[in-house]
């Protein structure tokens, strides 16, 4: 390849990062502006990204109005609660799935199949469940929150960790049988440490998509147990949205998520680098 071709080459592929990056971190910059601008800023034409007049009064509204204790209690206890119960339940049954000889390739169809469970639409059952907790006496409650996203995460989850554990020289295990180390020691002193990123990875993901979900709190949660999400979505009022509320909302919303990706970052490099998402 030719010097300027190269130099063409690395132009164009910096200039497509610079897009993306552009694209990705532009709409976080206005909701951080719109966070400490007036509302009568807030609207102005044309618009200005750096507030004129900075102010806190958005977050006052948020944290003195006495609202997001609960909403933020709600989301941590179903977010990490159902997140702990879908790596208990993933991690054994990625290593049952790519250690278990299935008769022909069985065991890749199956893989599969719980895959397609994970993009089954939430509206198709949405009235099944709210049936089956309104019957359990689940409905309003963090325990409903916690059922629903362990069974939509475990999907994924299971998908995240299972070629982790395929990529495991059989060796490891036959040397620890060896060992006189039964299945159950094998996987919790050998298998399980060496899938740490993969594990680190469908958590990250499960914590993500279990704090930031809208749907399932909004029908199957009446007060009691309502989640964060619900409560930026209660900012929209009949005279119009409080955009200053609801980006000083978001706001606090997002930063356990970025806590946590920054504590996870070494092992989700490496659970995304070593073909735990294909």
């Amino acid at each position: 390849m030719s010097g300027p071709l190269r130099v063409l080459l690395a132009g164009l592929r910096a200039a497509a990062i610079a897009v993306l990056l552009f694209a990705t971190l532009y709409p976080f910059a206005w909701m951080l502006s719109t966070a400490f601008k007036q509302n009568s800023e807030i609207l102005v034409f044309p618009p200005r990204i750096l507030p004129t007049h900075p102010t806190l009064d958005h977050f006052r509204e948020v944290f003195l109005g006495g609202t997001v204790g609960p909403y933020f209690a709600n989301s941590l206890a179903a977010t990490a609660v159902s997140t702990l119960l879908t790596l208990a339940l993933a991690t054994p049954a990625a290593f049952a799935l790519a250690s278990h000889r299935f008769p022909g390739d069985s065991g890749r169809h199956l893989g599969l199949g719980f895959l397609l469970l994970r993009f089954l639409p939430p509206f198709a059952i949405v009235i099944p469940l709210f049936v089956m907790m309104r019957s359990a006496g689940l409905i309003d409650t963090v325990v409903a929150l916690i059922v629903v996203y362990t069974a939509f995460h475990l999907p994924l989850a299971i998908w995240i960790i299972q070629p982790a554990v395929s990529q495991i020289p059989r060796e490891i295990t036959e040397a620890a049988a060896v060992d006189m180390a039964g299945p159950l020691r094998t996987f919790w002193s050998i298998i399980l440490p060496l899938l740490r990123p993969s594990i680190a990875t469908a958590a990250a993901f499960c914590t993500i998509f279990s704090w930031n979900e809208f749907f399932f709190s909004l029908i199957l949660t009446t007060n009691k147990a309502k989640t964060f999400p619900v409560l930026v979505s209660s900012f929209v009022t009949d005279s119009g949205p409080e955009w200053g509320t609801i980006a000083a909302t978001s706001l606090v919303a997002i930063t356990p998520i970025v806590v946590l990706c920054v504590l996870l970052q070494r092992h989700l490099v490496g659970g995304l680098t070593s073909g735990a998402v294909r």
